[in-house]
């Protein structure tokens, strides 16, 4: 057979030749003919020995090589069916051909190289000629990088590049050219080439991209292993040999290009040694110091904590290698390379949080601080950067997210940062970092102090049964302002409130420094600060209106005085510690800071009285003149107006003034209401205020609060705040509104951009818009002023309160009026009170103040009273108006009898209350609790009642004009230091901003119709009618009305509008109110193109530039350029215009594309489509994942948007038209069982703790796809982290414990793996998260996914079952019986005669069944075996059998028919192996007629150069078929119990063989360990395993190695921590030798009694050093050799296990498992073993001959797939055996029930008609 092909194939290659060689010149081999040329290659396997110039081959590769210079498409083909024959085959066949054909192509690519090159030199290059030379070559080198690999090629190439850089501007045309990463291993010249491409290609994500580099990158990475250049191999042409200085820039650039899973996968686990090659570097004098340096930087920050997972030394060993090294060099630059990597050192350990992180950044401030400026082996210039580098430490420890301040070493950097700022001699770019610290430290306490504050209120409150709710942390800074204008201020405030929201959560932790607070704001002048200093300040100050005030006495004393006096609790942290050591702190004991929740109040009050003093001393200079305006310091400016500090209210109005060039609190406030994003930010500090004002500590000292109630008041009153007034001159007053986009206040008047509306009204905020500010704030201060009301009425006798007690007297009528129209709505004729029920106790508490003793508070108790009857009478009926006529009559006595008033006005609420009620059952209106308790912002809690929440949408009412003020004798005129115009009583009128509609003034005796008539209409009302609720009232509907509210909390619209027209459109869609007009809009939409103006052309400026460099890119492509030409003129993208050295003019462009689609028709086809391939899940783990738990167990409600599956189901048909049809119909059901299956998993659980699987923290983050994969760790000190999780656990991830309700932030993933962390002997676990639906929910925890992120795990259960039901059905198109499932009314199995044929069996063995069994069980097993005339590819049985009819009995005697019809099949096998050759060959032979001749040469060619490799597959077929003549059986069932049963009774009874004996066959039971019966274990797969082992073990003395392989390496990274520490004592010591400093000091940590350095002179401890560095760098590599042979053994006997379980597996007769299990290792072993097969038909002697199904009528459906799935592809069985009239499939769902899912295969079958054998006859 064998000479046969050899002299076919010599035919075929005769013929080929002569067809190739005679084709015309102009066309090309490769081009036309690569089918033939392709199998052709295998004859230059020849080349070299012959000699001849004529001989064939070589004039064939003359003419192609000739071909290939000027043909790109010629290049590509060529390696194409390279890389084909080095896919397709076994290297030990095709290696020697390969090595000719790189030989022969190096050649080639070389010459073609320097004859190129010769002509550049000689400046013969012609363009025009030659260019289409120069774009292949460089195509086939950047494209083939192992090319490079030839010496010459290496060197000519690096010229070539360099040449043609001169002339061409390199660019790339979109395609990924491996290549250019090569390139960054050449010389400096080309290296800045390969790096300009490589920034135009971009990352490589995976580390498939990383294959064509591979071989190079084995070489480099082994150039860098060894001490020495390895000699060069001999080879017939020499190897490229580089220096290690240009592949450490090689690697180190290359970095820069990885993603980290493409690091990872084709780096790091190709090259384990590489990690210890770069940190061996770094510890010696080896010039490549410096680059292993930035080579480790680069891989802190791609790997981050990762790098420690896989490294060999500890973070205490890299961390003393690094400071000896500082201290054994003197190089500046080598100091300056460490200490960079000290940042990225640390924030690599920070996800860890195992205390490592913290105990290194303790060591290296120490280092930084004070070690090195103590040695003279460091240069000043280190001195300082060290100092630079340790503030950034420090800084990043307060901007992570969660923060991590090192406050447990504040005493050892707390100086050098406070040194740093005095020091006005420091470079700007060394001082910054402290100036960015102390502001980030400043805004930090602040935030953590207030929410402290906050939070301990809120205990406070919930002791006393108050109800408290917090709001949404999400929304707590979205207002109903958002949705006219986009926040783009990236300025210092919002970095302010951006800190503010990390630092709040940790207030339980944070920690103080006051010392640093007096440091830096008492000792240091303000002038020393940047402006963005005082700014940090003055928002940290803001913080804590009304909290804490002062005192006269208090105030009167000096700075330091107060300290000593009033700051005696937390006197203990004054004054400075010595740090002793690196450990200092180490214990958690902070000598300078303090916890805040001890020591709250106390910290607040030092900090208000030092932050207030600053503010003093920068007030009196003329720092605050730098002040310019940004819309953002509004919340700042408006809280410092309302504190009752005096020295804080006064500065807060200074700097409004000059920043709005106005004069006087009320054009102030009018400036602050001009402007939208200012307006929000007045907006936001004043629900800050109030949430203040509710706390009970700030109501006690009630006499502060009237500042704040009387800007509220000139703010809510329209009258009260003029038009601007300016200083100087009134043409100055263009420039009030007009800022830069930097936030510059523009101080120069611009006469000609004077608006054509400009006037004294001038405002950029529309009446609306501040019609809406108003309604909104006066929603949130109603809750406070009714507690107000009521803790009032104590001090409404005290004189020192008569101020507040005034000014809340006066707010009441205002913000009664400005919300009564959301009470009234036309219903028929009359004005009706609608809303929920109203309890107007706060009415009740109003009158209490009435028995004020002092008059001038009854003076205006009765003026708020009578205001607020004129309102109620708009809510008027017969008999409500008859009592507010009484009401009136008693107030206007002079001697009011309170008693009776108190009486009438009860009357009068019940008679409200009533008439409300009555409204609400006539009315739909949407319910909305306008003034129903207090609202927290994110984490700050407030008393007893809930602000509004602040995202929701408010109806947009038209101007209410509040009562007149009062006669002015009545008046008490409060100027609050100022000097103010008042508005005269007599003028006619007033007029509204933009001067559009005017309003009559009104007096006294008109106050009852002062309000306008308003007409709210349709549904465009947002409001509801318990303005007057109290909070008592309130707090029984929280409760019902909590989930409304959140839905209202987020109004639908685009969170980042991406133009001002696409904002509008969003507005107009979304926006629920129907009361702006359409002229409106458009003065909306003016507003909107005049904001973004000023940006657009700073953007257009921006462009200019990059503009300039698109003209002239076009102006080259423009050239005329023949490559242009050639390649149809491809545009060059312009980020490639960058070049090094001066641009020529006219420079052509080099574009490098392939110009046509690469063919792919080399590969060899198959003979069919191989099974058992994967399929992608992703479809079924989207559904699975995105779902809100809560809602799936009942404890929560679903959205509207989230009950939709229930529209997607169908029921199960009996028949299917196709496969697709079938997975379409089955997958909504089996999802919709799934969630049953999840709810029923929850109920069986008796509570939480036993779901709790304890705290997780977040490793790292990574997204593949549209999925995130998400490594956790256990928290170290977490008790239940022993409830440990497993593979495709479902697990549930919430930010709090879990309890049973529902939380707002959680996610469902699903534990990918478990992987163990040898270090810290523990395991990780990799769970893969889907949160990309859009939800809010799942928004939420996106973005709260950070690393060092906390959760709470909990398991809800196991899906491995339901993955395996994903798997079959999405595989269903591989099942050899799915026409049978498809249809079976077609199915031709069908058909077959009820008479007995035993034929296929022998004679012993058919006398024994038919004396045995009755005629039932006979005709069951006789459609078992079949009939011998009938060939079938696969046959269907079913078979139902009643209680007492001996099913199992049959199926035991079934399984044995089976086995002995199955050997009837050896001989046939053993005759068919030797026709497999010839039947390859006829394969060949008998293609059809009209395939091409060349197609046909080529497909012979193909099966004949296959012959070898067939051959080795059939001798391991023949083997594995000797092993398993019997066939083999897989008996599987729904339950374990059933399972078992037929376990115990093949093993006890045996089988029937041929011979009618019985034997007992090789039985493997299959399944979970926890669910299999004891009787079945000694048949059970991980026992036998285990034995097998043992015998293995037992030639070897493996385990005896084991244990000391572990303990060399543990005893090995012991002498490594010693040695390492001893050399960094050493080096100390050398070091202060040098400076002159024989005494040495303790610098490290643990002792050195071991080592005594103190009498050595400086020669010895030179040669001592030597010695450690030498023993060092052995002992790296013995643990480096250790470790490999640990993780050798581990994984042999890891292999060993895994192929001794794959050998049972395979060579088993019955294989006995569930349903299921069907989908574990079995499924595993034999899709392995059809992949393993690359030719050919794949062989299928590990797939089963016979699937037989016990309790098939219990089985769902896509459980009974998962078995099938493992039959071979032809002469296959299936016999499935139940009783559908017993009990049917379990279906949890009552709807997937409805649509027939409940219905298994069986039922299914037999009611399309298939043919039931039925087991009549009882046993």
């Amino acid at each position: 057979m064998r000479r046969r092909l050899h002299k076919r194939k010599e035919e075929w290659f005769a013929d080929a030749f002569s067809v190739l060689i005679s084709l015309p010149k102009e066309n090309h081999i490769w081009c036309g003919s690569w089918d033939i040329m392709g199998p052709l290659l295998e004859t230059f396997y020849n080349y070299f020995k012959d000699d001849r110039n004529d001989s064939p081959l070589r004039l064939l590769w003359k003419r192609i090589s000739e071909e290939m210079r000027h043909c790109i498409q010629c290049v590509s083909q060529h390696h194409q069916a390279q890389e084909m024959y080095s896919t397709e085959y076994e290297l030990c066949t095709i290696g020697p051909l390969l090595d000719v054909l790189r030989s022969l192509d190096e050649e080639r690519v070389t010459q073609h190289l320097r004859e190129i090159n010769e002509r550049l030199v000689r400046q013969e290059y012609d363009p025009v000629c030659d260019n289409a030379e120069v774009v292949n070559l460089m195509y086939e080198v950047l494209m083939f990088p192992t090319l490079l690999d030839d010496q010459a090629l290496f060197i000519d190439f690096e010229k070539f590049i360099e040449a043609v850089d001169d002339m061409h501007e390199l660019a790339l045309a979109g395609q990924q050219f491996p290549g250019v990463y090569a390139l960054l291993f050449f010389n400096r010249r080309v290296r800045t080439v390969g790096h300009r491409l490589a920034k135009c290609m971009g990352k490589m994500r995976r580390a498939m991209d990383l294959e064509p580099l591979q071989p190079l990158l084995k070489k480099f990475i082994g150039f860098l292993e060894n001490e020495v250049l390895p000699s060069p191999l001999e080879t017939s042409r020499p190897r490229a040999q580089l220096d290690r200085l240009p592949i450490w820039l090689g690697i180190t650039s290359l970095l820069e290009f990885l993603e980290p899973p493409a690091f990872e996968e084709g780096i790091l686990e190709r090259y384990p040694i590489f990690l210890d090659i770069v940190l061996n570097h770094i510890s010696g004098d080896s010039p490549e110091f410096s680059h292993a340096v930035s080579c480790l930087r680069e891989l802190f920050k791609m790997l981050g904590c990762k790098l420690w997972l896989r490294a060999t030394l500890s973070p205490s060993v890299m961390r003393n290698t690094l400071l000896g090294q500082c201290f054994h060099t003197r190089n500046e630059k080598m100091h300056k390379d460490i200490f960079d990597l000290f940042l990225p050192f640390l924030q690599s350990l920070e996800a860890l949080q195992d205390g490592e992180h913290e105990k290194q950044r303790r060591h290296f401030l120490y280092f930084l601080l004070h070690q090195v400026p103590v040695s003279t082996n460091f240069s000043v210039l280190m001195r300082k950067t060290a100092c630079k580098i340790a503030l950034l430490i420090i800084h990043r420890g307060y901007k992570m997210n969660p923060p991590c301040p090192p406050f447990e070493c504040a005493h050892m950097w707390g100086p050098s940062l406070v040194s740093s700022l005095k020091d006005s001699s420091l470079y700007s770019s060394l001082r910054q970092p402290a100036f960015d610290l102390i502001q980030t430290i400043l805004v930090s306490d602040a935030a953590a102090l207030i929410t402290s504050m906050l939070n301990c209120c809120i205990a406070t409150s919930i002791a006393k049964n108050s109800s408290i709710e917090l709001d949404d942390e999400e929304g707590h800074n979205k207002l109903p302002f958002t949705q006219y204008v986009e926040d783009s201020d990236t300025g210092c405030w919002s970095e302010f409130s951006t800190q503010s929201q990390i630092t709040s959560p940790e207030y339980r932790e944070w920690m103080s420094i006051p010392m640093l607070w007096i440091d830096v704001l008492v000792d240091i002048d303000p002038s020393v600060f940047p402006i963005s200093f005082s700014k940090a300040v003055l928002w940290a100050r803001s913080r804590f209106p009304m909290i804490e005030p002062e005192n006269s006495a208090e105030m009167a004393l000096d700075i330091r005085g107060w300290l000593s006096s009033s700051a005696a609790e937390i006197s203990s942290t004054f004054g400075w510690k010595i740090p002793t050591g690196s450990d200092d702190g180490g214990g958690k004991e902070s000598k300078n800071s303090m916890r805040l929740s001890t020591m709250c109040l106390p910290l607040i009050k030092t900090f208000n009285r030092l932050t207030a003093h600053f503010l003093i001393r920068m007030g009196q200079g003329e720092l605050r003149k730098q002040w310019s305006w940004e819309p953002r310091m509004g919340e700042s400016l408006i809280l410092s107006l309302v504190d009752p500090n005096d020295n804080v209210r006064q500065f807060g109005k200074c700097i409004l003034e000059q920043v709005s060039n106005t004069r006087g609190l009320g054009c102030g406030l009018k400036f602050l209401c001009s402007d939208i994003l200012s307006l929000s930010a007045v907006y936001l500090g004043l629900r800050h205020a109030l949430r203040l004002v509710q706390l009970d500590s700030v109501l006690l000292k009630f006499q502060t609060l009237h500042h704040f109630f009387f800007v509220l008041c000139k703010l809510l009153k329209d009258e009260d705040l003029p038009n601007s007034e300016i200083a100087e001159d009134s043409s100055n007053a263009s420039n009030i509104m007009m800022y830069s986009s930097q936030g510059g206040f523009l101080k120069q008047p611009l006469f000609d951009a004077l608006p054509a509306n400009m006037g004294r009204n001038y405002s950029s905020v529309d009446p609306k818009l501040r019609e809406n500010f108003c309604y909104s704030l006066s929603e949130i201060v109603w809750p406070a002023l009714c507690k107000c009301l009521v803790e009032g009425k104590a001090f409404v006798n005290y004189s020192l309160c008569q101020m507040t007690c005034v000014r809340v007297l006066e707010i009441l009528p205002v913000l009664f009026g400005r919300l009564s129209p959301s009470l009234v709505s036309l219903f028929g004729d009359s004005k009706v009170a609608l809303g929920n029920l109203v309890d107007f106790k706060w009415l009740h508490d109003l009158m209490d103040w009435g028995k004020s003793q002092l008059k001038v508070i009854v003076v205006y108790w009765k003026k708020a009273v009578i205001s607020l009857l004129n309102v109620i009478k708009l809510l008027r009926s017969d008999s409500s108006l008859l009592m507010v006529g009484a009401v009136e009559n008693l107030i206007s006595s002079d001697a009011v009898d309170m008693d009776e008033l108190i009486e009438q006005v009860s009357r009068l609420c019940v008679t409200l209350s009533k008439e409300v009620s009555c409204a609400i059952g006539h009315s739909t209106l949407r319910s909305k609790k306008l003034f129903s308790g207090a609202s927290v912002e994110g984490r700050y809690p407030a008393a007893d009642v809930q602000l509004p929440s602040t995202g929701m949408e408010v109806k947009v009412f038209d101007s209410l004009k509040s009562e007149k003020k009062m006669n002015e004798s009545n008046l008490i005129v409060i100027s609050d230091d100022e000097k103010e115009k008042h508005i005269a009583s007599s003028k006619s009128g007033h007029q509204m901003l933009h001067g559009q509609v005017e309003f009559p003034s009104t007096d006294e005796q008109a106050s009852e119709t002062y309000h306008a008539k308003k007409v709210v209409h349709g549904t465009g009302t947002d409001t509801s009618a318990d303005l007057l609720e109290s909070p008592m009232k309130k707090d029984s509907l929280v409760s019902q009305t909590q989930k409304p509210e959140k839905s209202r909390v987020k109004p639908p619209h685009c969170p980042k509008p991406k133009s001002p027209d696409s904002e509008r459109k969003e507005i107009s869609s979304n926006s629920r109110s129907s009361v702006i007009s359409s002229q409106s809009k458009v003065d909306q939409e003016n507003k909107f193109d005049e904001s973004v103006k000023l940006n657009s052309i700073n953007q257009g400026c921006k462009k200019i530039n990059f503009g300039t460099k698109d003209t002239i890119l076009r102006e080259v492509v423009a050239a005329d350029d023949p490559l242009e030409a050639a390649f149809r003129t491809v545009t060059v993208q312009p980020s490639l215009l960058a070049n090094s050295g001066p641009v020529a003019p006219k420079r052509q462009v080099i574009q490098l594309r392939s110009p046509f689609e690469n063919r792919s028709s080399l590969h060899r086809p198959e003979a069919q489509v191989k099974r058992f391939k994967p399929p992608r899940l992703d479809d079924w783990y989207r559904p699975i994942l995105e779902v809100d738990f809560f809602v799936t167990v009942r404890l929560a409600y679903a959205k509207d948007d989230e009950s939709r599956t229930v529209n997607k189901l169908k029921e199960v048909p009996v028949s299917f038209h196709s496969p697709e049809q079938y997975v379409n119909i089955f997958r909504p059901l089996v999802l919709e069982e799934f969630k049953a299956q999840l709810y029923s998993s929850f109920l069986e659980m008796s509570s939480w703790e036993e779901m709790y699987c304890g705290s997780i923290s977040v490793l790292s983050v990574e997204r593949v796809d549209d999925f995130h994969l998400v490594r956790f760790v256990y928290d170290i000190d977490d008790s239940t982290a022993s409830k440990s999780l497993s593979e495709n656990d479902l697990v549930l991830l919430t930010k709090d414990l879990p309890k049973s309700t529902s939380h707002d932030v959680h996610m469902v993933g699903k534990v990918e793996r478990r992987e163990r962390d040898n270090k810290r002997k523990s395991s990780m676990l990799l769970i893969r998260f889907y949160l990309q639906n859009g939800s809010i929910r799942l928004n939420q925890a996106r973005r709260q996914l950070l690393e060092r992120s906390k959760w709470h795990a909990s398991r809800i259960m196991s899906i491995t079952p339901q993955i395996r039901e994903f798997h079959a059905l999405s595989s269903i198109k591989d099942i050899p019986l799915l026409p049978a499932i498809l249809n079976p009314v077609s199915d031709p199995t069908i058909s077959y005669k009820p008479t007995l044929d035993f034929s296929k069996l022998s004679q012993p063995l058919q006398q024994l069944l038919r004396s045995s069994f009755n005629d039932s069980q006979l005709q069951a097993l006789n459609v078992a075996v079949g009939s011998q005339k009938i060939k079938k590819d696969f046959e269907l049985s079913l078979i139902q059998g009643p209680p007492g009819t001996g099913k199992t009995r049959t199926i035991v005697a079934m399984v044995g028919v089976l086995l002995a019809s199955f050997q009837r099949r050896t001989n046939e096998s053993e005759n068919s192996q030797s026709g497999y050759l010839r039947q390859c060959y006829n394969s060949s032979t008998n293609s059809n007629a009209r395939v091409s001749e060349a197609t046909a040469i080529a497909r012979a060619w193909q099966d004949a150069a296959l012959a070898r490799q067939l051959n080795e597959d059939v001798e391991r077929s023949k083997k594995s078929i000797e092993s398993s003549t019997r066939g083999r059986v897989l008996i599987c069932a729904q339950s374990n119990a059933a399972v078992d049963e037929l376990v115990s009774r093949i093993s006890s009874e045996g089988l029937y063989g041929r011979d009618g004996k019985r034997y007992k066959p090789y039985l493997v039971r299959v399944g979970n360990a926890k669910t299999v019966h004891p009787n079945s274990l000694p048949f059970y797969i991980d026992t036998l395993v285990d034995h097998r082992l043992a015998e293995e073990k037992m030639h070897t003395n493996d385990a005896r190695n084991d244990l000391s392989m572990e303990s060399s390496s543990t005893v090995l990274r012991s002498n490594l921590e010693k040695v390492v520490e001893n050399i960094r004592f050493c080096e100390t010591k050398r070091a202060n030798i040098r400076d002159g400093n024989s005494s040495i000091k303790k610098t490290s940590e643990g002792s050195n009694k071991e080592m005594d350095v103190k009498e050595m002179a400086g020669p010895e401890l030179e040669a001592k050093l030597q010695r450690l560095y030498e023993q060092k760098k052995q002992i790296y590599k013995d643990l480096s050799a250790a470790q490999a042979q640990e993780k050798k053994t581990n994984e042999e006997t890891k292999a060993l296990r895994h192929k001794l379980r794959k050998s049972i597996l395979k060579e088993a007769e019955i294989i006995v498992t569930t349903l299921s299990g069907c989908g574990g290792d079995l499924y595993g072993v034999c899709a392995e073993t059809i992949s393993s097969f690359k030719f050919g038909n794949p062989s299928e002697h590990t797939l089963f001959d016979a699937v037989v199904i016990d309790e098939a009528a219990q089985a769902l459906e896509p459980a009974t797939l998962i078995p099938l799935q493992l039959l071979k592809s032809r002469g296959t069985k299936c016999i499935m055996v139940g009783d559908p009239k017993q009990l049917p499939a379990t279906v949890l769902s009552n709807v997937a029930s409805k649509y027939m899912y409940e219905c298994s295969m069986f039922e299914r079958l037999q009611r399309a008609g298939h043919p039931v054998v039925m087991l009549t006859e009882q046993s």
